[in-house]
């Protein structure tokens, strides 16, 4: 534990101070989801490191990292307006306080649109990379995976393929980007991370 931790931890509750904002039930339903697929995805992950590790060879021979993992961006572009996006996260793949270091999804204003297109760096599409779709309804969620310069960019739609057992049509909650990139230690030595650009519908 830190100084700042402890001393933290010993100061006594301010009444007059906000109380931590409640998250809504559609904000823990989604919580609860993608830790769900995160779960799948930590083996994906693994294997993923080692197709990352040989892409950056050349980088790594270099000895420098020309764009951090955490400067990426990614593009949306709905009814051709354009919006750059940072990562919802990006840590080293050992980091276990990488939870703790999480943003909020990118709320992106669809403008009535029925779909939207993400455009990718080179840093992310040179390489294994995963795209997960959360819907409201967790049995329309899907995972989907591509290999190295298979797709630059890729187009996604609101709605799901499928029915939901009561016969709606699931909406898209959240859409996240998974991808293995170099970045640089403590010690500014390189290693991999893992880059995640959550996005979400304005309400």
């Amino acid at each position: 534990m830190t100084e700042e931790s402890a001393s933290t931890n010993n100061e006594k509750p301010n009444p007059d101070a906000a109380a931590p904002k409640k998250l809504s039930k559609k904000q823990k339903r989604r919580k609860a989801q993608r830790r769900q697929l995160l779960t799948v995805l930590a083996l994906v992950a693994m294997v993923a490191v080692v197709v990352a590790a040989v892409v950056g060879y050349n980088r790594w021979k270099e000895g420098h990292v020309e764009t951090l993992p955490s400067e990426q961006r990614i593009t949306a572009v709905v009814n051709g307006q354009e919006t750059e996006i940072a990562p919802y996260s990006a840590c080293e793949i050992d980091d276990a306080d990488c939870q703790q270091q999480e943003g909020q999804p990118f709320e992106l204003d669809l403008q009535g649109a029925k779909e939207f297109t993400l455009k990718l760096p080179k840093d992310v599409y040179d390489h294994d990379w995963a795209m997960l779709q959360i819907f409201d309804d967790p049995g329309a969620n899907t995972e989907k995976y591509f290999a190295a310069d298979e797709a630059q960019e890729v187009t996604v739609k609101l709605e799901s393929e499928r029915t939901a057992e009561d016969n709606t049509t699931p909406q898209v909650a959240v859409v996240e980007i998974h991808s293995m990139l170099i970045g640089l230690d403590s010690n500014g030595d390189q290693t991999p991370y893992n880059a995640v650009w959550s996005i979400t519908p304005k309400p």
